[in-house]
């Protein structure tokens, strides 16, 4: 087993920060960090707490107003959003207005080491790709995801201008940098396992000269792993070295973030797993670590994306992340008020899809152990979308109409029928859907100050909007409101 011990990794960290060193040199200018590059605690504090994640291209946030969607959210007490575009042309700048209208913070949250939509690349992009183990035996991985390489300069230099253009030319608060790694759990057995391209031959040949990559493919061969592990030790440093020097030329460079949007607060991904050494293997398996990042690259914030073997568990406790506890004191050891978040997956397989009662449990578990944030992808995709019925939240009265706040989406085919509600003061005209916004006209609307009643029956959530059809929509079987008719009305309802 090539993997070594927790003190072993100790051993070889001086060799890995002048790897480091090496690697920044080699592949570009030495950078220079700015004074207070790494914040406190105290700065952008508004900016972490509790947060979730969105992606608009979703069929739940599709054909609704960003009014509906932001009100949606800040319902169930979210105050920060990481806004996760595929493509950075599809970034919809009302939806950050009206997120911002609602007191919500967004995060404009991009992958780094890959892109889901090929839209934006221009045209010389398949010259970045990642060249990945099942690339070597023939078998490309055709998973929906294209691998852009970390160490190849025009992909730096072209993902660099994106993230400084978006953060110019949009309202964003801040910038998340997601999934800076190498390819991928378990290792070089895996098919994505990366990357050996062109970009990464000629940066291993000068941080190393006259060494040849590892050969992953025969166990057999002088080049393997088992058969020359100072090699494979220098891979394993490169790989490491790779990250920081990726990232350090994203977020310090001359022409990089903080030089180009200083007031632009920079939030790093790494990953979380739970396996024994799990420092140590994610640097092996990954090329991530996180204590390295934190006191070389300084951003500020780290977050801890869990990793899907821990993830996709359907058992997976919601105390889970005390598990990590050793990768968070990690980084506290050399950045000690570097805030830490934890990322949760809560539905992105079925099986794993976790419930109201799950969430506020993660989040209590997160909070005893000092975190500074928490995060949830995706929101629509959660228990609460497919099992709990939707209900009013809020309810108002302007312009001679009723306006219904739900906890998430309706479907026309019942909430958009008059039928489905009987209104104290007479019938209704029309029922107008807006997502998870209901408008009721009455046809007499009754005087100021009169007391009414309304009786909602069988409203059900929107089939149409699920990302999984595995399940029959929930239904409202029935709720009354009550309240006095008053031009401007509010009413808060609890959920």
């Amino acid at each position: 087993m090539w993997y070594q011990s927790l003190r072993n990794i100790r051993r070889w960290w001086p060799t890995v920060f002048i790897v480091c060193l090496l690697l920044s040199s080699a592949m570009g200018k030495g950078f220079s960090l700015p004074l207070g590059a790494s914040s406190a605690i105290t700065r952008h504090s508004s900016l972490y707490g509790r947060a979730i994640e969105i992606d608009p291209g979703f069929p739940y946030f599709q054909n609704r107003s960003p009014d509906s969607i932001a009100e949606e959210l800040k319902i169930h007490g979210y105050r920060v959003v990481y806004y996760v575009l595929t493509a950075d042309s599809d970034v919809q700048p009302a939806l950050i207005q009206a997120l911002h209208r609602h007191g919500i913070y967004v995060w404009y949250a991009t992958f780094v080491n890959g892109v889901y939509s090929r839209k934006d690349l221009p045209a010389d992009w398949p010259a970045w790709q990642m060249r990945t183990r099942g690339d070597l035996v023939g078998q490309p991985v055709k998973d929906g995801f294209t691998r852009l390489c970390l160490n190849n300069p025009q992909y730096r230099a072209w993902k660099k201008h994106q993230i400084v253009k978006m953060l110019t030319s949009y309202p964003f608060d801040g910038v998340a940098l997601m999934e800076p790694y190498w390819p991928e759990y378990p290792g070089p057995q895996s098919p994505e396992y990366g990357c050996f391209c062109t970009a990464c031959r000629a940066a291993f040949q000068r941080m190393f000269p006259g060494s040849p990559l590892p050969d992953i493919l025969h166990p057999e061969s002088p080049n393997s792993p088992a058969q020359n592990p100072t090699l494979w030790q220098n891979w394993l440093a490169f790989r490491r070295a790779s990250v920081i020097a990726c990232l350090n030329d994203l977020i310090n460079s001359p022409d990089g973030i903080r030089a180009k949007v200083p007031s632009k607060p920079v939030c790093v991904w790494t990953l979380a797993l739970d396996v024994p050494n799990a420092t140590q293997q994610l640097a092996d398996i990954y090329g991530l670590d996180a204590a390295a990042i934190a006191a070389q690259v300084r951003p500020d914030a780290i977050c801890f994306e869990t990793d899907w073997p821990d993830w996709s568990r359907p058992d997976l406790p919601p105390d889970y992340v005390k598990r990590y506890a050793g990768l968070f004191d990690a980084v506290r050891q050399v950045a000690p008020h570097m805030p830490l978040i934890m990322q949760a997956d809560i539905g992105s397989e079925p099986q794993d899809r976790r419930s109201t009662e799950w969430i506020h449990a993660f989040e209590r578990a997160c909070a005893d152990l000092g975190l500074q944030g928490t995060l949830l992808y995706a929101y629509s995709l959660g228990d609460a979308t497919y099992h709990e019925p939707p209900r009013v939240a809020e309810v108002r009265v302007r312009q001679h109409q009723i306006q219904l706040v739900f906890t998430s989406c309706v479907a026309a085919s019942s909430a958009g029928d008059t039928l489905h509600y009987t209104f104290s003061a007479g019938a209704l005209e029309k029922a107008i859907v807006d997502g998870n916004r209901v408008t009721l006209i009455p046809k007499t609307p009754p005087a100021n100050g009169a007391t009414c009643t309304l009786t909602l029956r069988f409203i059900a959530g929107d089939p149409a909007r699920l990302f999984f059809h595995d399940t029959p929509p929930a239904v409202l079987k029935e709720q009354t409101l009550s309240f006095v008719w008053q031009e401007g009305l509010e009413v808060s309802l609890s959920i």
